[in-house]
């Protein structure tokens, strides 16, 4: 009786239905049928050949969100056809209001996931239900993939080879896809492949799937996959893909309007791809150039914690997340942003690099060696990776990566290397209840000369209902893994979070899910185990509305204690005890309009003064060719450190996007920071002549104020850098 009533009361709560079970992979999956083409098929988005026309479709997509197990709302009709070079997929998506249903903001490669139409298709050639290869598009035809691992390790920056075209009809939007065989991934003597199709029908706010998968996780979840059959792929065989570029650059700098230094360039180098076998891919660069890179965004840093830039070069993306940790992000023994680029994001030359990956049901293998080249005070250096995992069941891996770092001689005559070696795991025992660990040493010798631990593990129940989870992490005062990244170090985390997704019948038509929760971080001295700092978030109020659009509220109590002096923007905030608390409201809007905007408002205290803060970013997309972006952040500071100062920073962003079509675009990004009286402009006309080649024209502009050594006069930085870049993919 006590337990009837138990559940009478959550039922009440939550609004007990199908839709809120998060229920388990079936015993015996989905089969779908692929169909030989009988004929060429020209990639047009039309679907008009006889083969499309006699192949059988897929209809029987279901709501993942917002009614899990309800058909999908408008019919979507998906087919699979294969040849001896392509895997072909198409789609018909139905719409209901015709083009007024389309929601696509721009023509963006790698476009966001929840903000646009989509169809697409998640593939995992091996069958394991863990490694997906997935492939996306919106009804304009722009391409999206991604790579991911144990769907929760993601490679959003990869770029496969494929084509796909779209048509935009008054009653549905239509896709054609083909996938060469040479990009896949698959045994020899595949006849079968795990697949799950995905439609989003953004004005829905929708999101839906064949075969079926629960609210509470993404379409990477493979255990759910259907099994594609049918198939007759060739034997996996060696191929080979090369990319040479030539460059011409030209950059000047100037203080004060006379220049002091101007070079032109000629730069040629390029990249080799060759696929040894079905599993394994051996990468060379040489002369490495990232020219075209999309630019890091300025940051104002409040706290006292390193900002961890992303990875944005091509080369290191490709492949990245089998080197990833998943356990804690701000603990990573390698982070390709280590080579080629000093403390300040400053491009340091590369001479060349090889990389080796292997990826099968059993295992993962992952081998990386850079030369990185002498640049004015910077001595060349050496880097070496070397990662391996074992799957020890369907859903659970261990394995280790070692890391080496060797700086040759510098003009002292000192020279320094770096080794760390780290043990890692995964383990699932259901599909709600999921475990990172990792644990990792790192010594130095030469110049510096150290040896430290770090540690840490993610344990967390997910659900359609709850979200559960634990993070613990140390890092000792001595660990310094030179090829990797840490935030800080002499800490031990400590950081237990709660969400509930409340969706009960009583909630108003307006809102979809109220999701209340507390966060917690605590840190740790790690040497005497004295506190650090920490904070306890509630949100007592945090909903989504049908449209996508969200607000919340959220008190935070903040504790620090300082053991040496902090000085953010500049003000010295002295070692002592700080307890302070802070209010944070945010809305943002839904970002499929055309017109949509985000804004955060935080006040309150800020160690022995007061912070204010108010972000906001408003996108303005009245066509998928024109799209126009502004952010802004302001910060007051208010009667802080011993000086009871009062300083203001702003930082203003603004981004221009124009697209002919997906191939050809032109970028602009404007940004300055008050902070460092930095403004930067980087300009790229972007052109895809044939998939993978590109064409480039870059061009930077860096203005900041600084002080003379000599006096107090403030004079002008100015640096230009101008960028010509032809890349040229053949695939033999």
């Amino acid at each position: 009786m006590k337990r009837l009533a138990f559940w009478i009361i959550i039922n009440a709560v939550t609004g007990n239905c199908l839709a809120q079970v998060t229920f388990e992979p079936p015993e015996e999956p989905e089969r779908v049928q692929a169909v030989r083409a009988n004929e060429p098929i020209n990639i047009d988005g039309e679907m008009d050949e006889t083969s499309w026309l006699a192949a059988s479709g897929i209809t029987a997509f279901i709501q993942k969100d917002p009614v899990q197990g309800s058909a999908v709302s408008m019919p979507t009709e998906a087919k699979i056809l294969f040849d001896e070079e392509y895997l072909y997929v198409g789609a018909v998506c139905k719409t209901t209001n015709g083009k007024a249903d389309i929601r696509t903001q721009n023509m963006q490669r790698d476009f966001n996931y929840f903000q646009n139409d989509m169809f697409g298709i998640a593939i995992d050639g091996f069958l394991d239900k863990r490694n997906a290869m997935a492939f996306q598009t919106n009804p304009h035809g722009t391409q999206r993939e991604i790579l991911v691992m144990d769907d929760q390790i993601f490679n959003r920056e990869w770029s496969g080879l494929w084509k796909v075209r779209t048509q935009i009809s008054d009653s549905a939007w239509t896709v054609e896809m083909a996938i060469p065989w040479k990009t896949l991934r698959y045994p020899p003597g595949c006849d079968k492949m795990g697949i799950i199709l995905t439609r989003n029908i953004r004005s829905n706010n929708e999101y839906a799937s064949y075969p079926a998968v629960p609210r509470a996780f993404n379409v990477y979840r493979m255990p759910y996959e259907a099994v594609l059959s049918g198939i007759e792929p060739p034997p996996p065989s060696a191929n080979v893909q090369v990319t040479p570029y030539v460059l011409i650059n030209n950059e000047r700098s100037s203080v004060d309007g006379e220049v002091v230094q101007e070079d032109t360039d000629f730069k040629a180098g390029g990249e080799i791809k060759w696929v040894t076998g079905p599993n394994s891919v051996l990468d060379f660069t040489f002369n490495t150039d990232f020219a075209q890179a999309d630019v890091d965004r300025q940051v104002v840093n409040l706290t006292r914690f390193s900002v961890l830039f992303p990875e944005r070069r091509q080369f290191f993306l490709e492949g990245n997340e089998i080197y990833s940790m998943a356990a804690w992000d701000e603990l990573q023994p390698f982070f390709s942003r280590r080579i080629g680029l000093d403390d300040n994001g400053n491009p340091i030359p590369i001479d060349a690099g090889i990389r080796f990956t292997n990826r099968n049901e059993k295992q993962n293998i992952g081998l990386l060696a850079i030369r990185q080249r002498e640049d004015g005070n910077t001595p060349a250096a050496n880097f070496a990776v070397a990662r391996y995992s074992a799957n020890f069941s369907s859903q659970g891996r261990v394995g280790g990566m070692a890391t080496l770092r060797h700086d040759e001689a510098d003009a002292s005559g000192q020279s320094k290397t770096n080794v760390t070696a780290t043990i890692d795991g995964f383990f699932r025992p259901t599909q709600q209840i999921n475990s990172f660990w990792m644990v990792s040493a790192s010594k130095s010798s030469g110049a510096i000369s150290d040896e430290g631990l770090s540690g840490a593990t993610w344990t967390y129940y997910s659900n359609n209902r709850i979200y559960l989870g634990h993070v613990q992490a140390f890092v000792t005062s001595e660990y310094n893994p030179r090829a990797g990244f840490i935030s800080a170090s002499n800490y031990m985390l400590t950081s237990p979070a709660f969400e509930l997704r409340l969706r009960p019948a009583w909630l108003p038509g307006l809102i979809r899910q109220y999701s209340p929760g507390i966060t917690t971080y605590f840190y740790h001295y790690l040497d005497d185990l004295s506190f650090r700092e920490g904070f306890v978030s509630y949100n007592p109020f945090s909903v989504e509305l049908q449209n996508g659009s969200e607000f919340s509220y959220s008190l935070r109590t903040n504790w620090q204690s300082l053991r040496d002096t902090f000085s953010p923007v500049g003000i010295n905030i002295f070692p002592g005890e700080y307890e302070y608390t802070s209010h944070r409201f945010s809305y943002s809007g839904d970002f499929s309009r055309k017109v949509a905007i985000s804004a955060a408002y935080r006040f309150g205290g800020y160690f022995n003064g007061n912070l204010n803060t108010f972000s906001s970013s408003l996108r303005f997309a009245p066509l998928p060719q024109v799209q126009l972006t502004a952010d802004y952040q302001f910060n007051r500071l208010i009667n802080l450190g011993e000086e009871r100062r009062t300083e203001e920073t702003h930082l203003v962003g603004t981004e221009l996007r124009l697209a002919l079509n997906p191939r050809v675009q032109l970028i602009s990004f404007l940004q300055y920071n008050t902070t460092s009286e930095r403004t930067t402009l980087n300009s790229r006309f972007v052109w895809e002549y044939q998939p993978l080649s590109y064409i480039y024209l870059v061009y930077n502009d860096n203005r900041q104020d600084f002080s003379a050594e000599e006096t107090d006069n403030i004079s002008r930085l100015h640096d230009q850098q101008g960028i010509f870049k032809v890349t040229f993919l053949k695939q033999f």
